[in-house]
């Protein structure tokens, strides 16, 4: 009986003491309020798993040395889990998304995306797509000229000289990916030229591109611009004119210039094509031949037309004019024939005719009949516009031309067909009064020789 009882009476005593003992009631107390609170936070705060609504950006770490990374990486999205509160709260910058390339060389690799965020309450469950393509070049450098790209002309009349056009600095570095560096053809600097008369200057952006003229992306250029020159000037043409010798006054009474030679016979000259094109001839200086007795040489420069340059490596001309005594004088006036005209060209001449000395032997000089003497003006290369020419004076053999008033003629060419009306011819004075002409004449005309109107 004393043996049953001793169960009993440990029971009772270990009641006694749960029911008697604080720190035992306090226990008991704090975890039923715990079990409370988090009954309430659970229903006032639910858990939830939630797609977050942003993209996140995935940053690259410990990518290798002299590698570089050409390919882009998209985002990702995530699926987290924890108490809707928290949720809420979260931003993007909550999230860190990254992919390690540790030990990853150059290639095409397939490597896991890591996302950390800062809640501790919140949870990443799944991460779309939890794995991305990466492409790793080694890293390469490349030199490259500078070329300028004229996006524009300049105001019509000017062109841009592109042989000498500069870029400082003239050469860069361009540096990326290997992949993409083999694809970099120039690295261009693009200019405008719209409106320039003049030298156009400016610190311009330089784009790498491919051979079909497309930019191409990832790679660095170092410096990122350059100082870009491009002259810019008048559009000239040049061509090749004969050299016409100019003299001044008249030689002595009884004395004739015979020859007039200059060194050189052509030259060269430059401007706009529509200055050119009234050009047909260069003349010097007047060469002063007053009171000649004997010959004269000299150097005397050239007289450039308005708008022309003479490009000529000597910047004189000789001139030789040879001075001869005269057997007998006489002075006619010389009708002015335009010769070689187009037919679809008039030309009108202000000088009617000329005033020609002429020397020779008095029997000569008497057989002289009307139409023997004329001044021939040569219109083969003569355009539109007005022009100064030198006649070619026709005389007969025997006969030398003493002295040309006017020296040149005023010929003026315009379009439109029309028939020049006939010269007027004027009655020749010889030694033995006028000439008249002749209807019918059996006399033979003499034989004719043709000198350039020289004074």
């Amino acid at each position: 009986m004393k043996t049953r009882s001793q169960p009993i009476r440990w029971l009772a005593i270990s009641r006694r003491l749960l029911t008697r003992s604080l720190g035992v009631r306090f226990l008991i107390a704090l975890a039923l309020s715990a079990l409370v609170w988090t009954g309430l936070t659970l229903d006032r705060n639910p858990n939830a798993q939630e797609l977050f609504n942003d993209d996140i950006s995935v940053n690259v770490v410990n990518l290798g040395p002299n590698l570089v990374l050409t390919s882009q990486i998209e985002p990702v999205r995530v699926s987290i889990q924890g108490p809707k509160v928290n949720i809420a709260r979260l931003t993007m910058r909550d999230f860190v998304a990254r992919v390690d390339l540790t030990s990853i060389g150059s290639g095409n690799q397939q490597v896991p995306v890591i996302v950390e965020i800062s809640d501790p309450a919140v949870e990443i469950v799944r991460i779309t797509p939890a794995t991305v393509s990466v492409t790793i070049d080694p890293f390469e450098v490349r030199a490259l000229e500078v070329t300028a790209r004229l996006e524009s002309a300049p105001v019509v009349g000017f062109r841009a000289e592109l042989n000498e056009v500069t870029a400082n600095p003239p050469i860069v570095q361009v540096s990326g990916g290997a992949s993409d560096i083999a694809e970099v053809a120039e690295v261009i600097a693009n200019v405008s030229l719209d409106g320039a008369t003049r030298e156009v200057s400016t610190q311009t952006l330089l784009v790498p591109v491919n051979r079909q003229g497309d930019e191409i992306a990832n790679v660095t250029i170092d410096p990122q611009t350059a100082q870009v020159s491009v002259p810019v000037t008048r559009i000239t043409s040049r061509k090749r004119v004969p050299v016409v010798p100019e003299v001044g006054g008249n030689v002595a009474a009884g004395f004739f210039i015979s020859q007039i030679s200059i060194t050189p016979t052509t030259v060269e000259i430059e401007g706009q094509p529509d200055a050119l094109e009234r050009v047909d001839s260069v003349s010097t200086a007047a060469l002063a031949v007053a009171g000649a007795r004997a010959d004269i040489e000299a150097e005397v420069t050239f007289s450039e037309p308005t708008g022309v340059t003479v490009l000529s490596e000597r910047p004189t001309a000789l001139v030789v004019v040879v001075v001869q005594p005269l057997n007998d004088t006489t002075t006619i006036q010389a009708a002015v024939v335009v010769e070689n005209l187009p037919s679809s060209l008039v030309a009108i001449v202000a000088e009617r005719s000329v005033q020609v000395v002429m020397g020779g032997a008095a029997e000569v000089l008497r057989s002289i009949r009307v139409g023997d003497i004329v001044a021939e003006v040569d219109a083969s290369n003569l355009g539109p516009g007005k022009h100064k020419v030198r006649p070619v004076i026709t005389v007969p053999l025997g006969i030398e031309v003493a002295r040309v008033e006017p020296l040149s003629v005023t010929v003026n060419i315009e379009s439109g067909a029309s028939i020049a009306p006939a010269p007027t011819i004027t009655p020749l004075v010889g030694p033995g009064g006028a000439v008249q002409p002749s209807q019918n004449s059996s006399t033979p005309s003499p034989t004719r020789t043709r000198t350039s109107a020289a004074g």
